[in-house]
């Protein structure tokens, strides 16, 4: 009362001696549901009734701290239990707030009830820079408009944004052309708030690394907000082309972290949810591209700061990866998780694909406890016959993801293998076992020695290790060993010219990327042991093919009879790939030349090189030159 007398007495003076009378009140701090002030003043000029500057030390709203604010009024009236701002600015009292535009804004406040009404209208997204801090570095552009409203524990806050821009200064996040609504509605409850909200997004991108998103996003959810917890008690999340999910989260403030959060999808489009979500994070970590189709459900709980339960589900899903290597088709599946219990998932494919060879339908046996899933006992069919999986295990530890593998493949039918590939026909069939590989570290690696029976001989490759599997630049590096293979079908199968014998061959330090070589050092000789050792003209003229445009005229002269041939004592073919250069060793040394194959008998012939750096990549495609286009032959 005391106030409020001496403040009238002062206006009346004032009034009617024509003196000025500058009125500084101290007001110290206000304390309301939706906000908090310090160092609270307001000076007006009693003689001049609407105008008025408010300085707030420290004001706290949202959670967020702002300091050393100055408002300025127009339109002002405060008689200590009431004040009205219907044109007011605000900005930072400092020297780069003073070279920054105002932020507009109009304020009405009752002491009484508890009434606030705050608003902007149309305010450039720039002007709020000067006063929040974090917003600097983001370069904001856009308009805004917000009004919030408190009255007697109820408070609503409407926000519309328009053609909002934005960006990080390290370029992870960004915005262009976001246009937004968030309705919201607050009633006070014991200790705090409770919420209701909706926002609905219809224009604009949105980009934080490494998602992408294109508007057509709408939500609703309500929960509680008190000083230290926001509890989103249910959310329902729209997704244009993606589908639905309900959630809930529970978010500690002081911490500024989330606790605990759990979500369960509804039927979502898996393409579109491979594409936008799961792709972009898949690419992050430097894995190959994936397709989808088909439909998908998942779930999570994350519990005390760990996850506690999953679920995905799949329906008649397509999944392909970038490479052409894997592709399943007709997948169902259901595969629960949860932390400290056994659980087995199931899993069903119709009919899939490995790079070219097809695969039946099979079951998938999937049994997971903790960090380890497992697989055991699957066949698989492979043409005619068998894919198979002894054991599959993957497991998670501190340092990252392991795993191993036995298996192998059994009785498939060479013939149908080559069609298969692309490759010209070969006889038998192919029974390979791999006993044990193992993935640590980023790499997929061979414990002992996978063993294949073709040619009439053995093949064993040892030391393999595939180097970054599943990334774009995976490499393939290992050792090869073989042993007496029969050089008639080998040949034969290639329509080269006909060689007849037996060679082993050693391939040492191979390292290939996509399929090509890109270092070794490979040897080829004649196997020990009583055999026929013959070639015919047809193969001695690919042969010198290999070395020279054309044919030798001496050798095109040379009429090709059935029977005819040379004879020979040995063959040696040596060669160290680095930097695409071939060395070329042989037999032995001859003068400048290194002898290749050294003649027996009667016709006798020689085969000599004499240029030792040879270039792959032209060897390469001379060899692709002479066998192509023979009958049955294709090579790709």
């Amino acid at each position: 009362m005391f106030f409020r007398l001496s403040l009238l007495f002062l206006l009346c003076l004032a009034s009617r001696t024509g003196w000025t009378a500058q009125v500084t009140l101290s007001l110290g701090s206000i304390r309301h549901a939706a906000f908090e002030a310090d160092g609270v003043s307001v000076a007006f000029d009693a003689a001049r009734r609407g105008e008025a500057d408010i300085r707030l030390g420290r004001l706290w709203v949202a959670g967020m701290e702002y300091r050393e604010l100055k408002l300025h009024c127009s339109g002002f009236y405060f008689d200590g239990r009431r004040l009205d701002c219907p044109d007011g600015s605000l900005r930072r009292d400092d020297a780069r707030g003073r070279e920054r535009p105002a932020l507009p804004f109009s304020l009405a406040w009752r002491a009484g009830d508890g009434f606030l009404d705050f608003s902007l209208r149309d305010v450039d997204a720039v002007a709020f820079s000067p006063l929040v801090k974090r917003l600097r570095g983001w370069k904001p552009q856009g308009r805004i408009d917000l009004a919030l409203r408190a009255e007697g524990g109820r408070a609503t806050l409407d926000l519309s944004v328009r053609e909002l821009a934005f960006a990080s200064r390290e370029g992870e996040v960004a915005g262009k052309g976001i246009a937004f609504t968030l309705a919201a509605v607050a009633e006070q409850a014991a200790g705090g708030w409770h919420w209701r909200a909706r926002f609905d997004w219809p224009e604009g991108e949105f980009f934080r690394a490494p998602w992408r998103r294109n508007a057509g996003v709408r939500m609703e959810a309500e929960g509680s907000l008190t000083r230290d917890i926001l509890d989103v008690v249910l959310a329902r999340l729209e997704v244009a082309g993606t589908g639905a999910v309900t959630a809930g989260l529970r978010w500690d403030r002081e911490r500024g972290e989330a606790t605990d959060w759990g979500f369960i999808t509804e039927r979502i489009g898996l393409e579109a949810a491979m594409r936008d979500w799961i792709q972009p994070w898949l690419s992050s970590l430097g894995f190959p591209e994936w397709r989808a189709s088909g439909h998908a459900r998942f779930s999570a709980e994350w519990i005390a700061g760990g996850l506690r339960r999953f679920y995905a589900g799949l329906e008649e899903a397509r999944l392909a990866d970038g490479t052409g290597h894997i592709e399943l088709d007709g997948v169902n599946a259901r595969i629960p998780w949860e932390e400290g219990v056994p659980t087995e998932a199931e899993i069903g494919v119709a009919a899939g694909r490995l790079g070219d060879l097809p695969l039946g339908g099979f079951t998938l046996p999937l049994k997971m406890d903790g960090n380890e899933a497992r697989v055991a006992g699957l066949a698989a069919p492979l043409l005619d016959g068998r894919l198979l999986i002894d054991e599959l295990r993957l497991a998670k530890s501190r340092s990252g993801w392991h795993g191993e593998f036995e298996g192998g493949i059994e009785g498939v039918s060479m013939p149908k293998l080559s069609r298969a590939l692309k490759l010209p026909a070969m006889a038998g069939s192919l029974t390979a076992r791999i006993p044990r590989i193992a993935y640590e570290d980023g790499v997929l690696r061979l414990d002992g020695a996978l063993a294949i029976e073709v040619f009439d001989g053995g093949i064993i490759v040892h030391q393999l290790r595939l180097i970054d599997p599943f990334g774009k630049n995976r490499r393939f590096v290992a050792d090869v060993t073989a042993r007496n293979l029969d050089l008639g079908m080998l040949t034969r199968t290639f329509a080269f010219g006909a060689i007849e014998g037996r060679f082993d061959a050693d391939l040492r330090d191979l390292e290939m990327q996509g399929w090509k070589p890109l270092r070794f050092e490979a040897r080829l000789a004649s196997s020990e042991g009583d055999y026929t050792r013959s070639l015919s003209l047809g193969a001695l003229k690919d042969i010198t093919a290999l070395g020279e445009t054309g044919t030798p005229e001496r050798l095109a002269r040379a009429p090709e009879r059935s029977g005819f041939s040379f004879g020979y004592s040995r063959i040696g073919f040596g060669c160290r790939l680095a930097n695409g250069i071939c060395l070329l060793d042989g037999v032995e040394r001859e003068g400048r030349g290194v002898v290749l194959m050294r003649g027996a008998g009667i016709p006798s012939v020689s085969i000599i090189g004499y240029n030792r750096h040879i270039d792959w990549e032209a060897l390469v495609a001379r060899i692709r030159e002479q066998i192509a286009g023979r009958p049955g032959v294709v090579i790709e």
